[in-house]
């Protein structure tokens, strides 16, 4: 599973395991210091905001253009980082304290290699645990403005396939991005990639009058009223996305919120770019 499901809660693995290393961090840096090593846990923290603000960094940097502004930017919820410059800022940032305070040139790398660790194992752990992502199931599936699709027919071509709800608070926010994305990819052609949005378990007349509402016209909408596609890609909750190769193969799944930025690395992803 790509996130953890507590009742009404779903939460990103990612942050979790931050959390797990961190603490791992601390206790070794305890440890570290009653063996006289120096005391790296104040450094601790700083150094993940660190890596986390170089992540992020480099990612808006990467897809400024689709940022609309500053606060788009600075909003985290698409959970659009680099992990590459995540880690290499922590990297110089210990060897930057270690070399600045002699006395925790032991107890620091130790402490903070032992929280590195604990999050690449886990991440390792948790991709090895997981079953592989079948890919788009055989379904027939109605759609909101003419006869049924058969979801194979949608192969030869990267595919995007958004399954949400008009109830949805994320999912009603990422809808006009979605839908001019599907716009503009479609005007491309054959050398854009198809984004489908899939109402889940909602009727034809619902989601006719929502998207009339919030005059929006996405160029596909599929409904799937028995949520057979949450149910196949066990997915916690809305929106869910899935990044489909042009082979029917999930490449990625992303739960929650997307943004432009997080959209665009997707379908980069896809075109092997």
């Amino acid at each position: 599973m790509d996130a953890l499901r507590l009742g009404p809660l779903v939460l990103p693995w990612a942050p979790l395991l931050l959390v797990l290393g961190y603490a791992v961090a601390v206790w070794v840096a305890a440890w570290a210091q009653k063996s006289g090593r120096g005391n790296a846990e104040p450094a601790l923290l700083p150094l993940l905001a660190l890596a986390l603000l170089a992540a992020r960094a480099v990612f808006v940097l990467r897809h400024a253009s689709a940022y609309p502004g500053v606060l788009a930017m600075l909003d985290i919820r698409d959970r659009g980082f680099d992990p590459l410059a995540g880690w290499a800022a922590a990297a110089a940032g210990v060897a930057f304290w270690a070399w600045r305070r002699p006395a925790l040139r032991q107890s620091l790398p130790l402490s903070a290699a032992a929280g590195g660790a604990v999050v690449l194992a886990a991440s390792a752990l948790l991709q090895a645990t997981q079953p592989p992502r079948p890919p788009l199931p055989a379904l027939t599936l109605p759609t909101l403005a003419g006869p049924p699709l058969a979801l194979a027919s949608l192969r030869g071509q990267p595919l995007v396939v958004n399954l949400w709800a008009t109830w949805c608070p994320p999912c009603r926010r990422e809808l006009p991005m979605l839908v001019q994305a599907a716009q503009r990819e479609a005007a491309l052609g054959a050398r854009g990639a198809r984004i489908v949005l899939v109402a889940e378990g909602e009727p034809a007349q619902r989601v006719a009058d929502f998207l009339r509402a919030q005059q929006l016209a996405p160029p596909l909408v599929l409904l799937d009223p028995q949520q057979a596609l949450m149910r196949a890609y066990d997915s916690p909750g809305f929106p869910t996305t899935l990044f489909v190769r042009a082979d029917g193969q999930v490449a990625r799944l992303h739960i929650g919120e997307l943004s432009a930025a997080t959209l665009a690395a997707g379908l980069a992803e896809l075109r092997g770019r």
